[in-house]
Parts: structure tokens; sequence; C-alpha cells
């Protein structure tokens, strides 16, 4: 008889909208799995979806799936007002679970998913693709090398276009926990954990965002929904000690300097506008990541774990612009 190591592993997948099916069925191809069931509340996405990539069984309720389809392993990709239930529900049934960003609409239900992960001992992880994508990968490597020196200052300017209009009965429509949690992410991943944030927004459309890392390191967010999604959106710069500097743009292109000279790069050849390069930014190398995780038994880079500290910046955002005031990041750890 073959172990779920010898073989690939069958997957279930709960969602067939949009982002879905343009990030996350396209690179199931590349991975070591079968696409044994795909669920939507709308059977034709589901059956659309299914008939494209090759599913096996269609469902339009994930508790009939997860009895029925005999699955060594879930990704959840709908809004994420359902994350925290539907990974919940997985976990429940026994079964690893990966979801979308946020990992849910609040830090109290993230904290509950991952409580119910150390209870089950179930493996839950969140899609922050940036910390996948190959430049960010360098990036990182690049902080903890000793010539680079103490990390001094983290900038980014990240922004989108007018696409969000902040409905507060909408998550999926507000746009620092839909678009810019993204970003929040990225920091903690590139530097450390915050320990205090100090935030001003206009509109929730625009938000300055100061950060002061544990490590003692400062951080500067610009975040802004009034761009074209034709030009550049994202820039990210991080000084280390005397002359070590380095500066990744569109999570693709990536530049290390020491003085002025130039040490180290990553420049894709082809084109990765908009975000289209599934390996480039991530989406790919996270869906391995879950996959080889599964097969492993070990915990993911993004686990649910790291993604309920990332709620817990989120929040202390939020309430850095409700007070006006520097507010503590809560500290997982204590």
């Amino acid at each position: 008889m073959s172990t779920r190591n010898e073989r690939e592993l069958r997957l279930g997948v709960i969602g067939a909208g949009r982002l879905s099916s343009s990030r996350i069925y396209p690179c199931l191809h590349t991975l070591p799995v079968e696409l044994a069931a795909v669920c939507d509340l709308d059977r034709q996405n589901a059956e659309r979806n299914a008939r494209k990539f090759g599913g096996q069984t269609v469902y339009t309720d994930p508790e009939k799936m997860l009895s029925e389809a005999d699955l060594d392993a879930v990704i959840v990709c709908v809004g994420p007002e359902w994350h925290s239930r539907l990974a919940i529900q997985v976990m429940e049934a026994g079964l690893p679970v990966y979801t979308e960003k946020p990992p849910a609409i609040s830090s109290a239900d993230a904290r509950y998913m991952l409580e119910t992960s150390r209870r089950l001992d179930k493996i839950c992880m969140t899609g922050f693709k940036k910390r996948f994508a190959p430049a960010y990968r360098k990036a990182r490597s690049a902080i903890t090398q000793d010539d680079f020196g103490p990390l001094s200052l983290l900038s980014i300017d990240y922004a989108c276009g007018p696409s969000y209009a902040n409905d507060p009965t909408n998550p999926r429509s507000q746009f620092l926990l839909d678009f810019c949690v993204h970003i929040l992410d990225l920091s903690r991943y590139l530097c450390d954990d915050v320990a205090e944030v100090y935030a001003l927004t206009k509109d929730e459309t625009t938000y300055a965002v100061n950060l002061l890392f544990r490590n003692g390191a400062l951080g500067v967010l610009a975040l802004s929904a009034h761009r074209d999604w034709n030009v550049s959106t994202e820039k990210v710069e991080i000084t280390g000690s005397a002359g070590q500097f380095m500066s990744v743009e569109n999570s693709v292109q990536l530049i290390r300097y020491a003085g002025s000279t130039v040490v180290d790069w990553h420049n894709p050849t082809f084109s990765t506008a908009r975000g289209d390069s599934l390996l480039e930014t991530g989406f790919q190398p996270e869906l391995m990541e879950f996959v080889t995780c599964v097969r492993d038994g070990r915990v993911p880079e993004s686990s649910i774990d790291s993604s309920y500290r990332t709620m817990c910046l989120y929040e202390a955002i939020v309430g850095s612009v409700q007070e006006k005031r520097p507010v503590a990041v809560e500290d997982a750890d204590a």
C-alpha cells in the first residue's frame, strides 16, 4: 500500500471565484497533488473549475466534501469573513488547511484558529505570498548575514488603484485589511515583530504608519489607494549598517549595495506586469510550501502562529488611528 509521502496528495479546494481561478488552480499542475474535489456555493463555478483544472468531484457544501472526498489537505480561497470558520471546520475534520490572506477578520478569530491548530496538531497556513517571492526570500537572507549589520530602517511605499469602498460590513472592501495586510506581514517577515505603531489615515484610503520593531529598527509605511494599477505600486527599501542597502520593486526586482557597489541582484528577464508571474510573486512557492509541510509534517513559513501576530499588528494600527496616539502591539509570547 502506498503512503501519503509516496503518492500525490488528494487536495480539496473550497472556492472557485476570480482570485482562486487565476492564482490558485493554475499552480496545481506544478505540485505533487491531484485535485480530488472542488467546492463552491455556485455549482456552475465549481463545475467550470473542475472541468478546466482536472477536478474529480464537485460539491456545493464544504461539510459534505469533507466527509465524502477522502482528502489529504484543503485549500480555502473565499472571502476573509469565511476563513476562520472554514479553517476550523477543516481542522476539526482531521485535515491540514491553507487559507488565503488574511487568516481572519480579527485577531480574536485568528487566535481561535491558532488554538484549534495546536489542540488538534493540524497545519493551518495563511497565503501571505510575499514571504515566498524569490526577491524577498533573497532580501531576508541578506538581512541575516553578518556583513549587512544590524537592521536600521525599513521603508515601504505600497499602493493600488481606486478599488476599495471601505464598506464596514464587507471585509473584502477594506483597503487596510484586504490589501495592506500583505505589507504588514512582509514587514514582520523582513525585520522582526513590531513593538509599537503610530498611524494616521485619510478617509481609510491613505495611511502613514511609523513602526518600532522589537529589535530596535524603525519602519515607515506609506499606503495609498489612489494610484493607477499600471504604474509601480510597490517599493521596499531596507537599510542595515553604514553603506548596506537594498531595494525591491514590485516584488520581483532586487538590487543590493555595499557602499556604491552592486553586490547582488534579482531581475527576471520576462514580464511580470500586474503580478502575473505566479512564481515571482510567490503564489506557486507558497502552495508548494503547504504541500511540502503536509508531506513532511513540519510547520509552514506562514503558519497561523505567525499570521495571528500579523493580525495583532493590523489591529494596533487601527487602534492608533482611532486613538490618535502610539499604540503597543500585543506581544503574543507574553
